[in-house]
């Protein structure tokens, strides 16, 4: 079997000192089912994934510090869920790679596995397979990308399932990094031991309430926030336009204004807009504003589909009258 070509994305492991076990064993959902699940304290954590698309997944990377496998030789599956309250933001995007973080560290020194990527279904489980490529190899512990020949659009697609079919050879070999959770219900912790998809919360006492550490890397076009036109007198004033080539989602707002000669003007506006059309601006204003002294005033606005943007000016407010912004 051919090596995957892998990028290695984490320039710097996290050495952390191996901890007590968490998980030594588990009885599987199934009786007739021989493996178990079993969860440990991992001794290597992954570093900060660096991508520069857009990732789309449920793990908490600060978290990422457990490994997951079975306490006996076998085949079983780790995967994730994406619904349209991930995927609705990005009309019009593809799904280029797959981003998955796992250990050769803790019993195992390689790994082959099965990427299966599967369409809509039920929400317990997968439908049929839209993409698969076999003998995945991998021997480094670390985030792998793996790309997806000739993407998957995501318009065509109302759910999407990530799965990782990984090949345990050895006993209490721990795996697929996860994080400390809490899981994201129906979506960020799903396995499958052989007969049927279960959550990862299932298992365990207390349950293994984590998100596998994967994700989906899609590519498109953003929207683009921008903030201008800030000006008086009446209080402080702005609009924020979208000037990318798709419409803007879920834009989220602040406007908060500090200062005066006491330090006693403290405000700050924050609201959302459900969608903000392309060419569209938004009217936002402070209200009015009463004091005396020069004042700093900070906007940032955001959406889902679109980077964080800021700016910061500073004027003077003389009495109810905001002038000299600049």
């Amino acid at each position: 079997m051919k090596k995957m070509k892998t990028t290695k994305i984490v320039n710097k492991a996290v050495v952390l000192l191996l901890s007590a076990i968490l998980i030594s064993s588990i009885s599987a959902v199934v009786a007739d089912t021989p493996e178990t699940l079993s969860a440990v304290k991992a001794s290597k954590m992954v570093g900060s994934n660096s991508l520069g698309e857009v990732e789309l997944g449920y793990y908490n990377l600060d978290t990422l510090q457990n490994v997951i496998g079975l306490t006996s030789p076998g085949t079983w599956a780790s995967a994730i869920r994406l619904t349209q309250d991930e995927l609705s933001s990005y009309a019009g995007w593809d799904m280029t790679k797959i981003v998955v973080a796992l250990t050769v560290d803790n019993g195992q020194t390689e790994v082959y596995a099965d990427l299966i990527i599967y369409g809509e279904g039920t929400p317990t489980a997968p439908g049929s397979i839209i993409y698969e490529v076999d003998d995945l190899f991998f021997d480094t512990s670390q985030f792998y990308e793996i790309e997806i020949n000739g993407s998957i659009p995501l318009d065509d697609h109302n759910e999407i399932w990530i799965a990782m079919w990984w090949e345990q050879t050895e006993e209490a070999a721990f795996i697929a990094y996860a994080d400390e959770g809490p899981a994201v219900d129906g979506k960020g912790d799903w396995c499958n031991l052989g007969s049927g998809w279960d959550e990862l919360q299932e298992f365990g006492t207390p349950p293994l309430d984590y998100n596998w550490g994967m994700g989906a890397v899609i590519e498109g076009t953003n929207a683009e926030l921008t903030i201008g036109n800030i000006k008086g007198p009446i209080g402080v004033n702005a609009g924020i336009s979208n000037v990318g080539e798709i419409a803007a989602e879920n834009v989220e707002y602040t406007m908060t204004i500090t200062g005066g000669i006491l330090g006693n003007v403290n405000t700050t506006v924050s609201d959302s807009i459900a969608t903000l059309a392309v060419g569209a601006e938004e009217a936002i204003s402070s209200g009015l504003l009463i004091g005396f002294g020069g004042i700093d005033i900070v906007i940032t606005a955001k959406a889902d589909n679109a980077v964080e943007t800021t700016v910061s000016r500073s004027g003077f407010l003389l009495g109810f009258l905001v002038i000299g912004i600049s």
